[in-house]
C-alpha cells in the first residue's frame, strides 16, 4: 500500500492521499488537510479564515491542521505569523487531529509556540530537508518527519535525516511535485537498504498511529 502524507494534487497514484487545501480550493478529495499557510496570511482576513478552518477541520475527512506554520524567508510580518500559528495549535489540540508543519528558518520559535502552548496532539514536518542539528532537536521533541523529493538528490540532508530519524516517526510524501510517490518510496528503501514492501508496512503502521484510522 502506497501512503502519500502530504500533495496538493489528486494524483490517483497511491491508495491514501493526504490532499492539502486552502481557502480557494476546488478539489473533491478523499482524505485532506485544511490550514492557514504562513505565505498567504492577511490580517484582514484571517478571523474569518480561522473560523472556516474550525467548521473544515472537523469533518471526518479531515485528517489534519495545515499545513500551517512559520517561515522567515517570506513577507508576511513574522508575529503575525506566530500568532495565527498559535490559533492553528489550539484547534488542532481542541478537536485532537495532527499539524502538519511548514517552517523554513524558525524551527526554535516552532517549538516555543507548540511547548507555549502545551500541544498533545502528533507534530508533522513536512518537506524535511534541514541538517542533521535540526533533525536531532526534532527527534528529541518527538516530532514526525515527511520526507519528499529532496531523497532523490545526491547527499542531500533529507537522504541524511531518514537514516537516523526511526521508521516509526517518518511519512513519505510528493507535496507539490510533479512526481509519483512510487519513487519516494523506491529511494526510500534504497537509502534504509531495505525492501519497500517493509517501508510500506511500516508507513501504514504509522499513519494508522498518528491518524486515528485503520486502512
Amino acid at each position: 500500500m502506497f501512503i502519500n502524507t502530504h500533495t496538493h494534487f489528486q494524483l490517483y497514484d497511491a491508495k491514501i492521499e493526504l490532499v492539502n487545501l486552502n481557502m480557494d480550493s476546488t478539489v473533491k478529495a478523499n482524505y485532506y488537510s485544511y490550514g492557514l499557510h504562513p505565505w498567504y496570511l492577511s490580517k484582514d482576513s484571517y478571523e474569518a479564515q480561522l473560523g472556516k478552518l474550525e467548521i473544515i477541520a472537523h469533518e471526518k475527512r479531515c485528517l489534519a491542521v495545515g499545513e500551517c506554520g512559520l517561515d522567515k524567508m517570506c513577507k508576511v510580518d513574522f508575529d503575525f505569523q506566530q500568532e495565527v500559528f498559535i490559533e492553528q495549535i489550539k484547534i488542532a489540540n481542541k478537536i485532537n487531529k495532527p499539524l502538519i508543519i511548514h517552517c523554513v528558518k524558525a524551527f526554535n520559535e516552532l517549538i516555543n509556540c507548540l511547548n507555549l502552548y502545551d500541544n498533545k496532539v502528533p507534530v508533522i514536518i513536512h518537506g524535511f530537508n534541514n541538517n542533521e542539528n535540526i533533525a536531532r532537536v526534532m527527534v528529541d521533541q518527538g516530532y514526525y518527519f515527511s520526507f519528499g523529493k529532496a531523497l532523490l538528490g545526491y547527499e542531500s540532508n533529507a537522504a541524511k535525516a531518514i537514516k537516523n530519524v526511526g521508521r516509526k516517526k517518518f511519512f513519505l510524501e510528493t507535496d507539490d511535485a510533479d512526481l509519483s510517490i512510487k519513487y519516494v518510496y523506491k529511494k526510500a528503501a534504497e537509502l534504509l537498504g531495505i525492501d519497500e514492501e517493509i517501508i510500506q508496512q511500516q508507513l501504514q503502521s504509522n499513519f494508522e498511529t498518528v491518524f486515528k484510522t485503520n486502512l
